[in-house]
């Protein structure tokens, strides 16, 4: 009894019949394993955009340690812009990795390959005005930041219409994807672009006092030293 209850077991593991959405009958076979995986929903919808922005935030920490690295040297020294820089680069680094690994558990893979520069290939098509990462001073490293903040925030802004309800003409709704953007993302990009838009409008009125500018940039810089 034993061996015929374990024999329709076993044939039932081996094919399973299911109803989809069309009451259509579907067939699974036990060897076709590449059909079973954690992709649902409408991820599939965004899978391009979730790994180019995925490489753009790589790319985003690498600039921005580039930025950090500017005011960390022996001619310029400012602490406290290198670590509000070093600051950014870090948490582009964080939000990598935590790319990976919600895309990960979405079913999807992600190809680190790289996006030759596009957000400085924005900024140089005259979104900012200096955009050298290697030869910027105090205001223009913050108008640069600020931008390169704004175009990135915009991107997320994109993925997540294109993903809710707002963009819903191709049914392509995914509100884990929405989530994850609101949570990990977008709610720290307007954060940061607020700071940034604060940063630049003290050190220009700091700037705009011809006789105390030197100290008042350095005195910018030791209390940014500390809030950050």
């Amino acid at each position: 009894m034993k061996f015929v209850l374990a024999t329709v077991l076993v044939a039932g593991l081996c094919l399973v019949h299911a109803d989809d959405y069309n009451g259509r009958k579907m067939s699974f076979s036990a060897t076709d394993v590449s059909r079973f995986t954690a992709k649902f929903s409408s991820v599939e919808h965004v899978h391009n955009d979730l790994e180019v922005f995925t490489n753009q935030q790589l790319e985003k920490s690498y600039d921005y340690l580039l930025l950090a690295f500017t005011f960390d040297k022996y001619d310029l020294n400012r602490p406290g812009f290198e670590k509000l820089y070093r600051k950014i680069s870090d948490k582009a680094w964080e939000d990598t990795e935590g790319l990976i690994k919600y895309q990960a558990k979405r079913g999807l893979t992600v190809n680190i390959n790289g996006v030759q520069s596009a957000v400085v290939g924005l900024l140089n098509e005259g979104k900012v005005g200096k955009t050298s990462l290697l030869d910027s001073d105090e205001l223009s490293s913050l108008k640069l930041a600020l931008s390169y903040e704004k175009i990135l925030a915009d991107e997320s802004h994109r993925i997540h219409k294109k993903i809710s309800h707002a963009h819903d003409k191709a049914n392509c709704y995914d509100p884990d994807v929405a989530h994850y953007l609101d949570e990990e993302i977008i709610e720290y990009q307007s954060g940061v672009i607020r700071k940034l838009t604060g940063y630049i409008h003290n050190l220009n009125s700091i700037i705009e006092e011809s006789n105390t500018k030197d100290m008042g940039i350095h005195m910018f810089d030791e209390y940014l030293e500390k809030a950050e």
